[in-house]
């Protein structure tokens, strides 16, 4: 018998878990990245690429105000937000997202893969908005971090 089956034991197991259901959003910088598409059997975590918020601020005219329904429809109502890149990925775009989901309180993860770019050009963009910024040195940190968030396949 395993020791958390004996009777002793039983008391201290966990009812209910700690928190709610979280919704959690990917956002790839890149859009073919394999890290994020190994991570798609995910059903309970919504995908999306920074390229479609970066043609939501361009399609505005710079002297108009930036629409405010699709803009906070971009943006949705994640509880936690996971900004896939490698470093060398322009990220201005999706740094001003971030800075917005800072402001409501969403925490924000950046987890940026290396690639053969030099510098810190991605990290220095999004660091100043990020919860936290993890910089794998192996393949599948993604898929563990998102295990790790609760989110199921």
């Amino acid at each position: 018998m395993r020791d958390d089956q004996v009777a002793s034991e039983v008391r201290f197991r966990i009812q209910s878990p700690n928190s709610a259901p979280r919704h959690i959003r990917v956002i790839a910088l890149t859009d073919n990245d394999t890290e994020v598409t190994n991570c798609r059997a995910y059903a309970d975590v919504e995908f999306v690429r920074a390229s479609e918020f970066a043609a939501l601020l361009q399609g505005s005219d710079a002297s108009a105000e930036l629409d405010a329904d699709a803009y906070e429809t971009w943006l949705g109502t994640p509880d936690i937000v996971v900004i896939a890149a490698r470093e060398g990925d322009d990220a201005s775009a999706v740094a001003v997202a971030a800075r917005a989901y800072r402001g409501r309180g969403v925490t924000v993860s950046v987890v940026i893969n290396p690639s053969d770019s030099n510098g810190h050009v991605t990290a220095d963009s999004l660091r100043p908005y990020s919860t936290m910024m993890v910089r794998p040195t192996r393949a599948g940190y993604l898929q563990d971090l998102l295990s790790a968030l609760g989110a199921t396949a």
